[in-house]
């Protein structure tokens, strides 16, 4: 089995956050988008996704790219800054 390539959320806090707004936006639950990561071949839990969403586990490159296509968005989107400074 070959080696899975992980974000480290250390150096790019932001994933999880924009994650977790991608998938609000879309109107899906958590449950919702797991199940169509693994009709993907994404072997992934509700647990492990809430876990990527609150930075404490990393999402596999090959997570981020599924959910490009499960979100219709550009990959750019879950490295993107949307918080307002004030």
């Amino acid at each position: 089995m070959g080696k899975v390539e992980k974000i480290n959320q250390k150096q790019q806090p932001l994933i999880g956050k924009n994650i977790e707004r991608l998938r609000k936006e879309c109107n899906l639950r958590n449950v919702d988008v797991v199940t169509r990561l693994q009709l993907k071949g994404i072997e992934v839990s509700t647990s492990t996704l809430s876990k990527v969403e609150r930075g404490y586990s990393n999402p596999t490159v090959k997570m981020l790219i599924a959910l490009t296509d499960i979100f219709q968005c550009d990959f750019n989107a879950f490295f993107q800054n949307t918080e307002v400074e004030e």
